[in-house]
């Protein structure tokens, strides 16, 4: 999903630029979006490479053992420690969630 311009959000570097991102303080959501059946799952976190809060297209794969994940897009996410809050990352997150009208949401971090 494209996310339109909105002055205090914006998108991340194309998958070809920048076809990794390591997240600390993460979290991994479940969504429902309204116009689609399935929920999708999504990385949610401080970018260390950008140094601001970061969302994730929908996870693909997961393996916890590594930490590693691969989302929709192709970029692979490396997660650094434990789940844990960052302001940034929780601004950004309310802020995707509002753009595109998430109905619903579980946090499984603990999940994985």
């Amino acid at each position: 999903m494209q996310i339109p311009n909105v002055p205090d959000i914006w998108p991340s570097a194309s998958v070809s630029e920048c076809p990794g991102i390591t997240l600390r303080q993460w979290q991994i959501f479940e969504v429902q979006f309204p116009e689609k059946p399935n929920r999708t799952r999504h990385f949610v976190g401080y970018s260390v490479n950008d140094r601001a809060g970061q969302v994730s297209s929908a996870i693909h794969q997961l393996d916890p053992k590594t930490m590693r994940g691969i989302t929709e897009s192709g970029r692979v996410y490396q997660l650094s420690g434990l789940p844990g809050w960052n302001a940034d990352a929780e601004h950004t997150w309310r802020r995707w969630k509002s753009i595109c009208s998430i109905v619903d949401e579980v946090d499984v971090a603990d999940l994985c």
